[in-house]
């Protein structure tokens, strides 16, 4: 990947990957990974899925130097955002046994790291959102869709199935009858109707536009509550953690909490 800086600014782009192109753009405390291969409605090949692995990785390794504290995902061209993965690719599995254990570990090594991140994630969803796409804004902490998002997890039309971790993110999100009615029934679905049984949280005109000023504001907040809170809510499922009052008690110790109470204690006077 090469990386271009200037103050406040550093774009990494994986231009080797022809199909699937991501660009990550980090300005001051916000990261944007963007989606731009419009001509297969951003279809992620094998190739794509490495180079998503390789930007979470930079945003990542952005981390020690305070930033980002929010990261949006979206499409750099309108009406879509990700149609799925590249359908060549997965036609090609049907003949090849050894490339499919490769490309489900391919999604996986991107995918995970995204949803582990310690910062929001926002994904905005323009237009189509399928079989991967939706495993793609899954990853995502939250996700903000325009009106004319269309969403579906078609699998069983292929004679296929799901990732397993991305089958646990859809029942956690959407409850069983509904990850059931979406994966038994490869129907699609529209932004409201999305926005009702819960896959996506906000619709707006502007999903990007809206996605990015809650990103802002996020990273307004303290990134070490906000980790602590995304280690909360996904466990929560789990039940009772000692590991999770470890953290309520310790945050009283941290930077953050003495910052926050002098700003407190100063609008306060």
């Amino acid at each position: 990947m090469r990386a271009a800086s200037s103050p406040g600014l550093v774009v990494l782009r994986a231009g080797e990957y022809p199909a699937g192109m991501i660009e990550i753009e980090i300005t001051d405390a916000v990261a944007t990974i963007t989606l731009d291969a419009p001509a297969t409605r951003n279809a992620l090949t094998l190739a794509g899925w490495h180079a998503l692995s390789a930007a979470v990785a930079a945003i990542g390794a952005a981390i020690g130097a305070g930033r980002p504290r929010a990261v949006v995902l979206c499409a750099k061209a309108p009406g879509m955002f990700c149609s799925g993965s590249d359908i060549g690719e997965i036609a090609a599995l049907a003949d090849d046994a050894a490339l499919r254990a490769p490309f489900r570990v391919a999604m996986r090594d991107a995918l995970e790291p995204l949803a582990r991140l310690p910062m929001p994630v926002i994904a905005a969803i323009d237009g189509d959102c399928f079989g991967a796409g939706v495993a793609l804004a899954l990853a995502a902490d939250l996700r903000i869709a325009t009106p004319r998002a269309v969403f579906a997890v078609p699998p069983a039309k292929l004679g296929i199935t799901y990732p397993q971790e991305d089958v646990a993110r859809l029942v956690a999100l959407v409850r069983p009858g509904q990850a059931a009615r979406m994966l038994y029934g490869a129907v699609r679905i529209d932004a409201a109707e999305a926005a009702r049984i819960g896959l996506v949280e906000i619709v707006a005109d502007d999903a990007s536009g809206a996605a990015r000023a809650m990103a802002r504001s996020m990273a307004t907040l303290s990134p070490s509550s906000i980790a602590a809170l995304k280690t909360a809510v996904a466990r929560a499922p789990l039940g009772h953690d000692p590991a999770l009052d470890d953290l309520f008690d310790n945050a009283f110790a941290g930077d953050d909490f003495g910052k926050g109470i002098a700003a407190f204690r100063a609008r306060a006077r």
